[in-house]
């Protein structure tokens, strides 16, 4: 951003361009201007630290990916053994929908229902 605002573009041109308000190229310019290339480096977060690390959740997620199902309560329990961290059922689906899956629940099946080969089998002669 900071470039096309020297190669003479307007905050607006290069806001369009990279999908953001004017005012944030405006911010990341007068952050160059005053720190120079330091102030373009992310600054350290507040609030508290995640109890678990990027890499174990990630190897969580691997392993919740692996599986065809899983409820948010399976989750919550694979993240406690995984890691002794106890989340909340809450948490751990602000965790899913983080990782872009959602709280899946077991549907209950009449014990009489047709198995998924029979649906499959009914769909194809209609």
């Amino acid at each position: 951003m900071v470039m096309k605002l020297q190669d003479g573009f307007s905050s607006y041109d290069v806001g369009e361009q990279h999908h953001c308000p004017h005012s944030k190229v405006l911010y990341w310019k007068y952050r160059f201007e005053e720190e120079g290339l330091a102030g373009l480096r992310n600054r350290p977060k507040s609030g508290r630290p995640p109890k678990v690390s990027r890499t174990e959740m990630e190897r969580i997620r691997k392993m919740v990916e692996g599986k065809e199902y899983t409820t948010a309560t399976e989750v919550l329990k694979l993240v406690h053994e995984q890691t002794g961290i106890r989340y909340s059922l809450m948490h751990i689906t602000r965790i899913l929908h983080a990782w872009g899956l959602s709280r899946k629940r077991p549907g209950r099946r009449h014990i009489n229902a047709a198995s998924d080969e029979e649906v499959e089998r009914f769909k194809k002669r209609r």
